[in-house]
């Protein structure tokens, strides 16, 4: 997700005596598809919906609303844009993109915007591609995940999918548990928070899918 290894230590610190560690960030994300002028994917469009215990430690970490007025102005806003998109130089954002079945490098985030709305935090950005494709023919799959499953994400439908081009759909693909991935599910919960996962990359086999075909 877009929170930086510090925001993660925080959260770490901030559960207590939860003795669960895994998953402890549920997210809700929308995703979206950008098109330039040629029809080549440029760029990808990516929202967070934070549950309402993570906006709770985002409020009080950044000093959010102060007022208590329920509403954000433009400091708590570029509070929030600056710790969740401004990410280190190794970090993914955890947003993964394949095109033809590659790995495809991807920028850094643009356009970033933040809500407050029934007590839970958005953040929206775009994220380009390092240089624009052509999908037609290729597919391209768009996976959202944690690493080491610290954050757990649902990926929902698209606000706005009449804006792929036409040809285009993108097909959301959930994660189903079979028995191999519910046990590993079940050793991760049973962590002590201060503990990281020992297989790598774990986080990708509990991971949603959006899967997009052209043409």
């Amino acid at each position: 997700m877009s929170l930086n290894f510090w925001s993660k230590l925080l959260f770490v610190m901030c559960l207590g005596g939860s003795t669960e560690a895994h998953p402890h960030v549920f997210v809700d994300a929308r995703t979206g598809f950008i098109f330039d002028a040629d029809g080549q994917l440029e760029a990808l469009r990516i929202l967070w919906t934070y549950d309402e215990f993570t906006t709770l430690i985002l409020l009080e970490s950044l000093n959010l609303d102060q007022d208590g007025d329920g509403k954000f102005n433009d400091a708590d806003r570029l509070a929030v844009v600056e710790g969740e998109t401004n990410w280190d130089p190794e970090y993914k954002g955890d947003v993964y993109l394949e095109v033809a079945g590659q790995d495809y490098p991807l920028g850094r985030p643009e356009a970033a915007a933040v809500t407050f709305e029934n007590n839970q935090v958005e953040v929206s950005f775009e994220l380009p591609l390092s240089q624009p494709v052509m999908v037609s023919g290729t597919p391209a799959l768009l996976r959202l995940y944690d690493p080491i499953f610290f954050y757990a994400y649902t990926i929902l439908p698209e606000v706005r999918p009449d804006s792929l081009p036409e040809g285009c759909q993108a097909q959301i693909v959930s994660f189903e548990p079979d028995a191999v991935t519910s046990a590993i599910q079940q050793k991760l919960a049973a962590l002590r928070r201060e503990e990281a996962p020992s297989q790598e990359n774990v986080g990708r086999l509990f991971s949603d899918e959006v899967h997009l075909t052209c043409g």
